[in-house]
């Protein structure tokens, strides 16, 4: 599998791993395991990207492209340049290190690992597929980013049951978490998640900067504004170094210093982490689990190195009677250590080895596509998107006028072991959708799609609409 690279394209940061002598390996350009995922867009054909577009912050600001992960649908206005070039660039300048790690040898096929959040329409997906053909990959794939971390884990732990994980998510931008049922451990299964909560690296960076601006002001000494973005990356450090320092201090731009510790940190970050627990509930309750059904949760991301978030974990654990529960941010498996930073582009080497293997043998019997029952019809779903709603463009159109014109789809895929999976994403800004009689997929402000792993049986309800899921 020597020319496949998996890369984990973050908010901040990216990452990359290859496979060299059977085992998967981080890309470390100039000895550093990430890629920055900038870019300055000096012209039409001049784009500078990663490592080398760092130094041109301070001096091309208004050409400077940072955390934009998630808007790449849209149009920057940036000299004419849409986001597929920017990304493209970008997936070049990784494809281009990973080679030279890979002893010379030419990488053309690419995994690319998305939030769990993306479905089969997402137009995000096209561009990033898009991008990666422009740089050169002639394959491209894509894998969930909580399915490669759950991959990860049960590399270094050779494929022992590990049972029900949670996946908590926290890098630069959102916290996603995810449920991983990971019975079969070489074949980890999504049964959900819940994206968007806006809390991660970045907002806390922010946060830190913001308290340094404030006391600078009240000492009558403002930062110098042209250096803004040196005393932003200073805050960042300062932040960074408190994970494994009590206490720490910067000099700032107007050359005082500015000083905090742990429990100040703490008290900047302890609301936006409350956020991710939250989401962590709603995810568990959409999905009918407890917080004591969990195995393990498996933290993911840079910003999980913060104490204060394994801190908050233990207590929530606590106050739901599940201490039990394993918190793994890192460990010693069969294979090696578990990498919470790394762990959704190494996992995606584990999952291709896993893919390859299955490809070598003997093929399965043809596995026949899941059926929605609605009274006296009969919906036979097709692989990729299924859309259901009132509307007569709609794949699956009803006469119900309880129900939203385009109500829910449903994402039909196949796994690595060659099962289809099938994945329910809310559509509807207006009207909920009631899954299994039980709890209703809310509506939150502003609107964000909800998504959920359909099992044998399950129903679903649309306005008045009824209808069950058979296999």
């Amino acid at each position: 599998m020597g020319n496949w690279v998996c890369i984990d394209f973050g908010t901040c940061n990216s990452a990359a791993a290859i496979e060299i002598d059977g085992r998967p390996k981080l890309v470390s350009p100039n000895n550093v395991p990430f890629f920055p995922t900038v870019a300055c867009v000096l012209s039409r054909d001049k784009i500078v990207v990663c490592q080398n577009a760092e130094s041109f912050k301070t001096h091309y600001p208004e050409s400077f492209l940072q955390e934009f992960k998630l808007d790449i649908a849209n149009s920057p206005d940036c000299n004419g340049v849409d986001y597929q070039k920017v990304v493209a660039e970008i997936l070049r300048y990784i494809k281009g290190c990973s080679e030279v790690e890979n002893n010379g040898a030419r990488l053309d096929r690419v995994i690319l690992t998305i939030p769990a959040i993306y479905t089969e329409q997402d137009s995000r997906k096209d561009i990033m597929r898009l991008a990666a053909l422009d740089a050169g990959f002639t394959t491209v794939e894509f894998l969930r980013e909580p399915q490669a971390a759950a991959w990860h884990y049960a590399y270094i732990n050779d494929s022992h049951s590990a049972g029900l994980s949670l996946i908590y998510d926290l890098g630069g931008g959102t916290f996603d978490p995810a449920l991983m049922d990971m019975g079969e451990v070489d074949n980890p299964t999504f049964l959900g998640c819940n994206s968007g909560v806006k809390c991660g690296g970045q907002y806390f960076d922010a946060a830190v900067y913001k308290k340094a601006q404030k006391e600078a002001k009240d000492m009558d000494k403002p930062l110098v504004r042209e250096k803004r973005w040196n005393d932003y990356e200073a805050c960042k450090k300062l932040k960074e170094s408190l994970s494994a320092s009590p206490s720490g201090t910067i000099m700032l731009s107007n050359d005082e210093f500015f000083s905090l510790n742990r429990e100040g940190l703490n008290a900047l970050i302890g609301e936006k982490l409350d956020l991710t627990l939250s989401a962590c509930d709603s995810m568990l309750k959409t999905a009918h689990k407890e917080w004591t059904h969990i195995n393990q949760v498996l933290l993911v991301g840079g910003s999980t190195s913060i104490p204060l978030v394994s801190e908050k974990l233990r207590q929530h654990l606590a106050s739901h009677n599940a201490s039990e529960v394993r918190i793994i941010r890192s460990m010693t498996g069969i294979n090696g250590e578990y990498n919470h930073n790394y762990a959704v582009c190494l996992g995606g080497i584990a999952y291709i080895e896993r893919l390859l293997d299955k490809q070598e043998q003997p093929p399965m019997a043809e596995e026949q596509i899941g059926i929605l029952i609605c009274g006296n019809e009969v919906c036979q779903l097709k692989e990729g998107v299924n859309t259901f709603g009132r509307s007569s463009e709609q794949d699956f159109s009803f006469s119900d006028p309880a129900m939203s014109r385009e109500h829910f789809t449903i994402d039909v895929s196949r796994n690595s072991s060659g099962h289809y999976e099938y994945l329910v994403t809310t559509m509807s800004q207006k009207k909920a959708t009631i899954i299994n009689d039980r709890l209703a997929l809310n509506l939150s402000v502003p609107f964000a799609p909800r998504n959920i792993a359909l099992v044998d049986g399950a129903t679903i309800q649309a306005g008045v609409t009824r209808f069950q899921f058979k296999k």
